[in-house]
């Protein structure tokens, strides 16, 4: 891969300053929300006719540590009722709850900033006993399936991923996308950030529970956007794809698909309005774009060999199931000052920054922590790599909350971890696609940090920072892209 020029003028560089908070941004922001005209959560296709998912299959019992750093387990068939346990165990529906005016909130498996899920779930199958092969919409709201596309997906996958082995191969292939309005709508501009953030949150799940059955799978962030798009249905503006995840594509050589000679036809199923005021951000079409690759030539030449990992593999602090951390798994608003064993965060940082599969062939998430109360570690700031390197000591929870746009959460958990990128470094190799892998990387690695939390019987959540305050702090270069604060 050549230098990139990433000067001052670099849109992803221009849209990230745009999107910082500061002490001040915040104090004088104007926004206010319209609570009247929130966006739906759910996209409906009232045309198409459901296709109820069966029964999931029993569950793996498979350790959450192990499978959230993709340790594989006993291999079980991809078929219909497993892949209803992908589905909703990765973005289903957990339970349902009142808003004050008494409209239900839909609380789903993954976490989400503001309960807005703004990311939607396309199936491409082919080859599955029991379900036409085609591309499917997947609805949390009723668990069905709706046929968008009749026909085998594959040669159109991978023709739009420039030809790359594992979508032509995988008998299912996860499509992510994300409707800006959802998040804008509470976020503003920021929020093109959090579809990024959120999808991660999903696919920590899903290649968890994937790992648990035995299914090879990867995330694949290098496909050409306006062949993915139309393959899917949607304009790359109002909605927008993310990233592939093919799933159960094996290790035997070659696919025995061919690559379509052409990009899919258009197709426009009629959809529900989401809200009466639908705007768009200019500045996150303009950073979508600018990030777009244009041709299986650009895919191809995007895609990265994975680097050798020399990590040693983690070894397991919990053993309690991948399904049942899913099942209880929340985002706590509010911790005690009990401390957590060092063990345990040293097992959550491990497993969560080990070996991702996926196309852009390194790790782009450093962690930096305060650690307020870790049994056997002195209160102090830390940048974790193979071991935990103290850059600061002292009572630092009123830092930690400062740093976190001043939340309590951030201040009073028992460790908050700041997760971390060189862009400039990434974008100097990678070009400015970097800045998607750079925020879905982090999305998974807080995702998994989630899930190995409460494998440990912790809590966990998500919390936003002040941009350059956070990076001030740890003397970096490299820019905060989420922090995921954890304790009891």
């Amino acid at each position: 891969m050549t230098e990139h020029d990433t000067g001052p003028g670099y849109q992803p560089f221009r849209y990230h300053e745009l999107t910082k908070h500061s002490p001040v941004s915040v104090r004088s922001g104007s926004h206010r929300i319209d609570w009247s005209d929130q966006p739906e959560p759910f996209k409906s296709y009232p045309d198409l006719s459901p296709i109820p998912l069966p029964d999931r299959s029993r569950d793996t019992g498979f350790p959450a540590m192990r499978a959230a750093s993709q340790q594989l387990g006993e291999p079980r068939d991809l078929d219909l009722p497993e892949l209803a346990r992908l589905l909703v165990l990765s973005a289903g529906v957990r339970r349902v709850r009142s808003n004050p005016g008494g409209k239900p909130v839909y609380l789903r498996t993954y976490a989400c900033a503001g309960a807005l899920y703004p990311i939607e779930v396309y199936v491409a199958c082919a080859g599955m006993e029991g379900l036409e092969a085609g591309l499917y919409h997947y609805s949390p709201l009723d668990d069905a399936l709706r046929l968008l596309r009749p026909g085998d997906p594959r040669p159109y996958l991978l023709r739009a991923g420039g030809e790359r082995p594992s979508p032509g191969r995988a008998p299912v292939t996860v499509i992510l996308t994300g409707i800006p309005w959802r998040t804008n709508w509470k976020y503003r501009a920021r929020g093109y950030r959090h579809l990024y953030w959120d999808s991660g949150m999903i696919l920590a799940n899903l290649l968890a529970l994937s790992a648990s059955g035995g299914h090879s799978s990867e995330v694949v962030l290098g496909f050409v956007d306006h062949e993915l798009d139309t393959l899917v249905g949607i304009d790359g503006r109002s909605e927008m794809s993310i990233c592939m995840v093919p799933i159960g594509y094996g290790e035997d050589g070659t696919s025995r698909i061919v690559a379509a000679a052409s990009p899919a036809s258009p197709i426009d199923h009629p959809t529900a309005k989401l809200s009466s005021r639908q705007r768009e951000y200019d500045e996150v079409v303009e950073a979508h774009r600018q990030t777009g690759l244009r041709s299986p030539a650009e895919a191809r030449f995007w895609q990265q060999a994975p680097y050798p990992n020399d990590a040693p593999v983690p070894p397991n602090v919990a053993l309690t199931g991948i399904e049942k951390v899913i099942r209880r798994r929340g985002s706590k608003r509010e911790f005690t000052h009990e401390p957590v064993l060092r063990e345990e965060l040293e097992g959550i940082i491990a497993h969560s920054t080990y070996e991702l599969n996926c196309d852009w062939g390194r790790r782009l998430t450093q962690v930096a922590l305060i650690a307020n109360a870790v049994e056997g570690l002195k209160p102090g700031a830390y940048a974790a790599g193979w071991d935990l390197e103290q850059i600061a000591s002292g009572n630092l929870r009123q830092k930690a909350r400062f740093l976190c746009l001043e939340q309590d959460l951030g201040g009073d958990a028992a460790a908050t971890l700041f997760l971390l990128s060189n862009l400039q470094d990434a974008a100097s190799t990678l070009g400015p696609r970097s800045y998607r892998a750079a925020q879905l990387n982090a999305g998974i690695v807080a995702g998994r940090m989630y899930l190995c939390a409460y494998a440990c019987g912790l809590g966990a959540t998500g919390l936003t920072f002040y941009d350059d305050e956070v990076r001030r702090f740890f003397q970096t270069e490299a820019e905060p892209m989420l922090v995921v604060a954890l304790g009891h």
